[in-house]
């Protein structure tokens, strides 16, 4: 069974609302969107609409949040499309703590969810992400940042050795092989570390037509890699979900390629005097390693039954990414000819 999601009281809702000063409170609605560990509701107030979140367990030390609203107050200023944070009455702080949780209050952005049948979404996703690590580059940050140990955690292959007699033949070499090389190519070309968003994919960005008008969560932003970064974006926007009623293992393992190329498009035609910082071919390279990054970080907790699935829900898991970092792998020489052109 997938994890319960967790709820704002409105006891806590009573009492961090207090602590802003928005004049009068309308009305309260859950907000069942992101993380479930990290419930949000809408308020309507005297100062507009607001979203109320509570930092998920991990994410709450009040330093690393510091950090990244220094991050996002900074990206604001350089006139990136973040939702303005409201600082608390007795101090302009920009977040609340009440018995041992944290809170934040922003401005509420309406719109649309990202579309993947839409090309423009996704050249606008990749043009906003080149905007925010442009102005990432001019920050200064006083607050200690999060810091991205590894490129690709190749750590996590032992979970593979754990399951190998469930996984189906071949798979657990096919993964492991394909991890191995994406960390080969990250530790040859990854260069320094700089801040990251750390999150980059379509449930946190907001559109209006074809304009995106926010990106959101900036939670997991850290000191890290922005080739992985790239990668990552890549992946999330050209994923091709399953149909409905479809396994997750019996999906299309074919990316969306005109989202993908409309995503690179966007981030490299961003800035015209520059050209992007990291060439295709390595980002590329680097998507199969990454999808398996993702997906075995995932599978303590559905094992648990935390993520939803248990070990059964992990194999399939695990044949879908395969299948899919396989034909991303067999098909780099058409994909770099689809975005070097």
């Amino acid at each position: 069974m997938p994890p319960s999601r967790q709820q704002l009281s409105q006891r806590e809702i009573d009492a961090v609302l207090a602590i802003y000063d928005i004049g009068r409170v309308h009305e309260i609605s859950e907000l069942a969107a992101g993380s479930v560990y990290s419930p949000k509701v809408i308020a309507r107030t005297d100062r507009g609409k607001l979203l109320l979140k509570r930092r998920a367990r991990g994410l709450d030390m009040p330093g690393l949040v510091a950090f990244s609203h220094e991050v996002m107050l900074g990206c604001l200023a350089a006139g990136v499309c973040v939702p303005p944070l409201l600082g608390t009455k007795a101090d302009n702080n920009s977040m609340a703590q009440f018995e041992d949780h944290i809170y934040e209050l922003f401005v509420f952005i309406d719109g649309e969810p990202f579309d993947r049948r839409r090309p423009e979404h996704a050249g606008q996703a990749g043009a906003l992400l080149r905007e925010v690590h442009s102005a990432m580059d001019g920050l200064r940050p006083t607050f200690e940042p999060a810091l991205e140990p590894t490129v690709i955690d190749t750590g996590r292959l032992k979970a593979l050795e754990d399951r190998r007699d469930a996984l189906p033949k071949g798979l657990g070499e096919q993964l492991s092989r394909l991890m191995g090389y994406g960390d080969e190519l990250a530790r040859a070309n990854t260069g320094r570390p700089a801040l990251v968003h750390g999150d980059w994919h379509p449930g946190n960005m907001i559109f209006r037509g074809d304009e995106i008008v926010a990106i959101c969560d900036f939670d997991n932003c850290r000191v890290g890699s922005r080739l992985r970064e790239i990668a990552q974006a890549m992946v999330h926007i050209s994923l091709v979900p399953p149909g409905p009623g479809q396994r997750a293992a019996d999906a299309e393992p074919k990316p969306e390629l005109d989202a993908l190329r409309a995503f690179w498009s966007g981030y490299r035609d961003q800035s015209s005097s520059q050209p992007p910082p990291l060439p295709a071919r390595l980002c590329l390279g680097l998507m199969p390693a990454v999808m398996i990054d993702e997906a075995l970080a995932t599978l303590p907790a559905m094992a648990r039954g935390d993520g939803g699935g248990g070990v059964d829900g992990g194999i399939s898991l695990l044949t879908a990414v395969g299948r899919k970092a396989a034909w991303l792998d067999e098909h780099q020489a058409d994909l770099r000819a689809l975005l070097e052109y």
